[in-house]
């Protein structure tokens, strides 16, 4: 059991192939909250960028899912032209090259119709500081205004679910999920794997809450 309870900790512990820990992190003046709480109906939120720093790089693609009753609908997707290079290594690693994007829209243009899509429901992100940096840089430095989000962030909600498990088959499970989030590498795979985390996640929570 203490095996497997390491083997999780080390993967929440890690950061995404595609992430660093240069990312902004969450301040008082943050337009939006975070929870480990458990919703039905809420939006899986995967960015693609042209490096670490919200603020000074840039998105060059969104994939959002909207899950109702944790099954997946609808995605919104868009390409999104950066007005500047992107990075060799970045193509190497996303696919997406600069003359791909050229002819996509740029952020202030796909921003409001990701806002719509959203509309209340709660953002769902493994380790949110990342795109939730790079969406409150947009406020930062436009005119672009955000509603205040909930985000529930499954690293924290699994390190959590991690804490209180005592069955050495649930770890197990949990430790694969979090093995296949560390492993994607495209939006699509992104957002799944994260759902998987968060509605495992919230199943184990319901069990231990009703022990």
């Amino acid at each position: 059991m203490e095996t497997q309870r390491k083997i999780v900790q080390a993967l929440l512990n890690q950061q995404p192939m595609q992430k660093n820990i240069r990312v902004r992190k969450q301040s008082k003046s943050s337009n939006y909250i975070t929870t480990e709480d458990c919703h039905q109906d809420y939006v899986v939120l995967d960015f693609e960028t042209t490096g670490m720093r919200a603020g000074a790089d840039k998105i060059i693609s969104v994939l959002a899912i909207r899950y109702e009753n944790h099954i997946e609908q609808e995605r919104f997707e868009s390409l999104v032209n950066p007005q500047r290079h992107i990075p060799l290594e970045v193509t190497q690693r996303t696919g997406l090259s600069n003359e791909e994007i050229t002819a996509s829209p740029i952020m202030e243009d796909v921003i409001q119709p990701l806002i719509s899509y959203i509309g209340e429901l709660p953002i769902v992100i493994h380790d949110s500081s990342f795109e939730m940096g790079f969406l409150e840089s947009l406020h930062d430095f436009s005119l672009i205004h955000l509603p205040k989000y909930t985000v529930v962030d499954t690293t924290k909600l699994a390190r959590q679910v991690a804490s209180q498990l005592t069955d050495v088959e649930k770890m197990k499970k949990l430790a694969f999920l979090l093995g296949t989030k560390q492993e994607s590498m495209s939006g699509i795979t992104d957002c799944r794997a994260t759902a998987n985390i968060y509605q495992y996640c919230c199943k184990v929570n319901d069990e231990l809450n009703n022990c």
